[in-house]
């Protein structure tokens, strides 16, 4: 499966889930991930910009090794059960 709205959506929501499951707020996963919380905002949205009709979120590798370390989990854990993985 390529990279499309449906997969950033799905991945989104992965995210969250395991923010929530690790209980942590947006801000305490950007600091830990190294990002900002407006991109995890954003990550978890499915949404690459503020604007509703904007691209769709496109995390870099260094962004998902990031958020994956910070909820404990391996990149490939982040990725497993959200549209993202083929």
């Amino acid at each position: 499966m390529g990279w499309d709205t449906k997969a950033a959506r799905s991945f989104g929501e992965r995210v969250r889930t395991l923010r929530h499951a690790a209980q942590l707020s947006q801000e305490g996963l950007a600091y830990r991930a190294g990002i900002t919380k407006n991109q995890v905002q954003l990550i978890e949205a499915g949404r690459g910009s503020t604007r509703e009709s904007g691209p769709i979120s496109n995390p870099r590798m260094k962004t998902l090794f990031g958020l994956a370390s910070a909820l404990e989990v391996s990149p490939s854990e982040l990725l497993a059960g959200s549209d993202a993985t083929p």
